[in-house]
């Protein structure tokens, strides 16, 4: 959707020099590219003369907009400049549909609701404000009214070397803070960038803008959706199952647009997509000749472009982009020499007023370089700023409920999250703290003290009449020494009574003892004293009693009607009229005894000095977690486990409902069986599933819903119920919405499984199982019937970085940062150790490094945890039925430091049986659980991050981050935002 522009960049092209215009448009997963849709031609009827805007906090009786010329039409929006009634303020105003046809499109412009309103830099279109109005959605932007670099380059046909270096250092800058902020455009065109009135660059739309899970590394998070615009998509867009994108396709784009506006149309411009793909992925491309250019390029930006349009890995970062030798080659112009006259026509050299300046040339080049890259925060030589990631903006916007509801309901103003934080510090405070103040005043007068207290001169606890009021005494004005005439409550609720200051602190006191209890109002009488017989101090006293009074009024208003609706109402992902299984041993309270049984056992294990018996029966080798990802920080947690499934396991959640609540689903898994078969072979073409989101022709979809005590719930879901049908064009296809608004919640998740799926398959963090045993395991046909509940995760925890599975059926698994795993059974007695080979452990431990076959090397015990605590034990000469531990591996516990480890997880079950519930931890910095054992000192970077998190707690769900630093893994370490 184009914001602000009326064309599309594409739409420039050139036929033996003469030029025509070509409709073209943005590409997306699910849009052809050679002709319009009937969908993208669904526009919103034109805006009336004068559309409303509902009341907001900072706009209590709304907003009118004068709405004038039409700025631009896009794939589903309109957008209109309007002006702010009662003022010269001018807007665009972005219009969609309320309505939309498919639910992805919903979030799809939820999102770029969350993103743009998170955007604060100089060289990107300002988000102001969204609301409804008549069944059309209004996004408040910032007017840019030189347009955009399409229309100057469609009128002007080129653009000089000196202009594209001023417009390429602002938008390094806007994709180095996009960058930073954890946000990929994707969809970088000249059409995308506007002009201010001073020409500086905005770049704006961010509907096909990608929020990354993680910040932390740009290159390890990467996407695989199909989106842009066809002559400025990176190839690595294209290739669908080459590892996806990330943020360099916004290098790639830059490229282009350098390109294009230096010779009026983009590198590989051609008749049909497919010609304009392939010449992209061959980088085949050609400069206008000397001779027949009417612009100069000089070699200098030709090697830039040259860079930009490289292999992902290879191409640079903003900060190295504006130290190119091409920025300090020809003229840098400084920001004031920018003229809007340049919209029509090329400048002349004599129009770049510091030219003529007698210093050398080449440093003032560099002078201007270097200004305008401070400005745009990019380059070496500012400083370097942190920005909070937008994905952490977003949790917190959502933790304080405030995430955009699409459609927007009509009577509500989405704004930034960050003028709503700034306006809580500015919120009335409670009543007491408003009297306090009150009677220290009055006091203090009695007093006879002549300065006003602190909380007197503070703005914050006076009303604006009260402040023109004191603004109005003259400086250096004494208070009159006289008696000051008070007002005190009569029964009949009149005031107007004189006394002496002594009295009136403890008649307010009364006053306010009655009002607590309803007796007395607070308004104010008919008459009142003369002005001038009242201090400016008791007026002041007068006014924040009335505050007072209006939090009183305002507090008992809402009352009623807070006790009557219910803001977050519990729902469920399964229909009343489903046939549900009940998971035994799942509620708190049978959990918590198996917490307090198998505290005893590690007890009783880590005390013994003896191995164990063999039993009688050994158990079968527990299904463990083999990969995951973590996104605790709005969802949850994907995993695979050993034997091929994969599931997620999420937070509570929050869902839409019709009375315009919001409803909350709780802790709630789904398992798809065989999945991890069905993922590694989407590209086999004689499995007949492999264009499903799930293996259709599998097991049932499992979903488990965690329903606090009453314990888990299991229900079953044909996987013949998500069939997509695959368009013939090759296009991904969608999952419709379901039958039933219960239907609708486990589409939800189902959606979610395949983001973390495909994560996975591609990127997931551990990998003791190669990818081409999934590949080779078929699918063993286990009847769904059979599914042990041992095969799901229910809880999730984090300490630092010491991950833990709790499955269905009591098994921990506990991974340590040393790429080991202690899996423990429910009961404690058993234990499979997947440890690093005897020389790696050591070398860890000598080295503090691991040898990268070292990872590919681990191993497997399977014994009774008592006896994997004693293997270094000597038998004695009554030990019958003990297992003989081969000489070999009798060192290997020790050397990666199992009875540690052990140690370490007892702590953590006593922690939880101490506060009476599994998940239920301290995460205060300074007493929480952390791991001090063995991990790489060697080749990290140091500090990195450490997250305490969990999914499932019995009391709710919390996360916390903080800095890390390996080489002192006991300091304290406070959280960070």
């Amino acid at each position: 959707m184009e914001a602000l522009a009326p064309r599309d960049a594409n739409t420039v092209a050139y036929n033996r020099g003469k030029q025509t215009a070509q409709k073209t448009k943005t590409l997306t997963k699910t849009a052809p590219v050679a002709k319009l849709t009937s969908k993208e031609k669904d526009h919103p009827a034109p805006p009336p003369d004068d559309v409303l805007e509902p009341a907001s906090s900072d706009r209590k009786n709304g907003a009118v907009y004068h709405m004038g010329r039409l700025l631009g039409k896009g794939g589903f929006a309109i957008c209109y400049e309007g002006r702010l009634a009662g003022t010269r303020q001018k807007y665009a105003l972005k219009i969609v549909k309320s309505y939309m046809p498919q639910k992805k499109m919903e979030q799809k412009f939820q999102t770029e609701l969350q993103i743009h309103s998170k955007m604060n830099h100089p060289n990107i279109v300002k988000f102001h404000r969204a609301f409804a109005y008549e069944k059309c959605t209004y996004i408040v932007l910032e007017l840019c009214p030189s347009g955009s670099l399409m229309d100057m380059v469609k009128k002007r046909k080129y653009i000089t070397e000196p202009e594209v270096r001023f417009y390429t250092i602002q938008l390094a800058g806007a994709i180095k803070y996009m960058h930073a902020k954890g946000i990929i455009h994707r969809d970088l065109k000249m059409g995308n960038v506007f002009l201010d009135k001073d020409m500086n660059v905005k770049v704006g739309d961010f509907g096909l803008a990608a929020l990354l899970m993680s910040g932390k590394d740009m290159t390890a998070c990467r996407r695989t959706t199909l989106c842009g615009t066809p002559n400025y998509i990176a190839p690595e867009i294209l290739e669908k199952n080459k590892g996806g994108h990330d943020h360099t396709v916004d290098i790639w784009s830059l490229g282009i647009i350098i390109f294009a506006l230096l010779t009026g149309k983009p590198p590989f411009q051609s008749q049909t997509a497919d010609e304009i793909y392939r010449r992209a992925r061959e980088r085949d491309y050609d400069w206008p000749k000397l001779e027949t250019s009417e612009n100069y390029i000089s070699e200098e930006v030709k090697d830039l472009v040259a860079l930009m349009l490289r292999e992902p890995a290879l191409r640079p970062e903003p900060d190295h982009i504006v130290q190119h030798p091409f920025f300090t080659c020809g003229w840098m112009p400084r920001a004031e020499e920018m003229s809007p006259e340049w919209r029509e026509g090329s400048p002349d050299s004599n129009q770049f007023i510091s030219s003529g300046s007698n210093s050398s040339k080449a440093s003032l080049y560099k002078q201007n370089l270097k200004k305008l890259c401070m400005q745009c925060e990019v380059g070496p030589w500012g400083v370097p700023k942190k920005h909070t990631s937008t994905y952490r903006e977003v949790a917190a916007e959502e933790k304080a409920g405030l995430t955009p509801q699409v459609p927007l309901a009509e009577d509500v103003v989405y704004r930034c999250f960050d003028e709503w934080k700034r306006e809580q510090k500015k919120l009335p405070i409670e009543e007491d703290d408003l009297l306090k103040p009150a009677l220290e005043m009055l006091e203090r007068t009695s007093s006879r003290k002549q300065e006003l207290p602190p909380m007197a001169r503070s703005t914050n606890t006076q009303s604006f009449a009260a402040q023109q009021r004191a603004k109005a005494q003259p400086a250096g004005a004494t208070l009159p020494n006289r008696s000051i005439r008070t007002r005190q409550i009569a029964a009949d609720g009149v005031i107007d009574q004189p006394g002496n200051m002594g009295s009136t602190g403890s008649s307010l006191r009364n006053i306010m003892s009655s009002v607590r209890q309803g007796k007395t109002s607070l308004h104010r009488p008919v008459s009142e004293p003369p002005k001038n017989e009242v201090g400016v101090e008791e007026r002041l006293a007068a006014d924040m009693v009335e505050q007072l009074q209006k939090v009183e009024t305002e507090r008992k208003a809402q009352e009623a009607p807070k006790e009557q609706l219910s803001t977050d109402k519990p729902v469920s992902l399964f229909n009343p009229k489903e046939e549900l299984e009940w998971l035994p041993g799942t509620e708190p309270n049978d959990v918590l005894a198996r917490l307090r049984r198998l505290e005893k056992e590690l007890e009783r294990a880590l005390n013994s000095r003896s191995i164990a018996s063999t039993p009688t029966t050994i158990p079968n080798n527990y299904p463990i977690v083999v990969k995951w990802v973590d996104y605790t920080t709005k969802f949850g947690l994907g995993y695979i486990l050993s034997n091929g499934s994969v599931g997620c396991i999420f937070r509570n959640t929050f869902t839409d409902l019709p009375n315009s609540c919001r409803g909350v689903i709780p802790p709630s898994c789904v398992v798809v069986r065989d999945a991890e078969y069905h993922l590694q072979n989407k590209n086999n073409p004689d499995y007949l599933d492999r264009q499903q989101i799930v293996p259709i022709s599998g097991p049932n979809i499992e979903f488990y819903e965690n329903r606090a005590e009453a314990g888990f719930f299991r229900g079953r879901v044909n996987p013949m119920n998500y069939k997509v049908t695959v368009p013939d064009n090759g296009e991904s296809a969608k999952l419709l919405r379901g039958r039933d608004a219960w239907d609708d919640r486990k589409r939800e998740k189902i959606v979610l499984w395949k983001k973390f799926a495909n994560y996975m398959s591609q990127y997931g963090r551990d990998g003791d199982y190669p990818s081409e045993d999934a590949v080779a395991k078929k699918p063993d046909g286990t009847s769904q019937e059979l599914v042990a509940p041992g095969n799901v995760v229910t809880f999730y925890q984090r300490w630092g970085d010491v991950g833990c599975w709790y499955f269905g059926d009591g098994h921990f698994q506990f991974n340590f940062p040393d790429h080991t795993k202690i899996v423990i059974s429910a009961d404690g007695t058993w234990c499979d150790f997947y440890h690093l080979p005897l020389e790696a452990a050591r070398d860890l431990s000598e080295n503090g490094t691991i040898a990268s076959n070292a990872l590919d090397d681990r191993q497997h015990l399977s014994y009774p945890l008592q006896t994997l605590l004693n293997f270094m034990a000597k038998p004695s000469r009554t030990s019958r039925n003990k297992p003989v531990i081969n000489p070999m591996i009798q060192g290997i516990p020790q050397a990666n430091d199992f009875r540690k480890k052990v140690e370490f997880i007892k702590t953590c079950v006593k922690e939880w049986t101490k506060n009476n519930g599994i998940g239920i931890s301290d995460m205060d910095p300074s007493t929480r659980l952390r791991w001090c054992g063995k991990r790489e000192l060697v080749n990290v970077r140091v500090p990195y991050k450490h997250v305490w998190t969990t999914v499932g707690s019995k009391n709710g769900d919390e996360r916390r981050v903080a800095w890390f630093d390996p080489r002192n893994p006991a300091a304290d370490i406070p959280d960070v935002m």
